[in-house]
């Protein structure tokens, strides 16, 4: 029976999200590996992925506040936990060639599949029981793990930011001359 029931979601589920699963293992193989990036790509997958948590938590439970704010404090609760942890630990800024070095993890690839699996279980939950994205406990457990997982890239790439030397007063004014 439940063999059926597998098969049946497995069936049912739209090619796509085969090739966004494969697609999101060789981007999370490629983040094991050390490299250099510019302001803007430390900037793309934490925006890309707090959108996307966002959107779910839009279309899953529209119509409840308690949602977004539980996507919020996820939000929040990942950046706090990220200035005690300083994550990626190694991460330096190289001011010779103007951009960050981040080192090989396998945190990203983990984050990208516990969200990818987390949204596909959410769907398939809201497709055998749609009633469920009306519990405001439901809706709110979802959100934060949502709001949790995306703010965790979000404060990955904060803190790698941190690292970047402020700009002194000198070096504005001489920029708006």
């Amino acid at each position: 029976m439940l063999t059926q029931i597998l098969f049946q979601i497995l069936q049912r589920t739209p090619v796509w999200v085969y090739g966004l699963f494969f697609g999101l293992l060789a981007l999370g193989y490629l983040q094991s590996k050390p490299r250099e990036l510019s302001k803007l790509r430390l900037a793309v997958l934490p925006l890309v992925l707090c959108a996307l948590s966002l959107a779910q938590v839009w279309a899953g439970f529209s119509a409840q506040p308690l949602a977004y704010a539980a996507w919020s404090g996820g939000i929040a609760v990942a950046l706090l936990a990220n200035r005690a942890l300083k994550q990626p630990a190694g991460a330096r800024w190289s001011a010779a060639s103007g951009t960050f070095h981040v080192p090989g993890s396998w945190t990203p690839l983990a984050l990208m599949m516990a969200i990818f699996f987390a949204r596909y279980a959410l769907n398939v939950s809201l497709a055998f029981a749609p009633g469920l994205a009306q519990l405001s406990g439901f809706a709110a457990a979802a959100s934060f793990g949502f709001g949790l997982l995306s703010g965790t890239f979000l404060a990955r790439a904060l803190w790698v930011w941190s690292l970047r030397p402020a700009r002194t007063a000198h070096a504005r004014a001489y920029d708006q001359a």
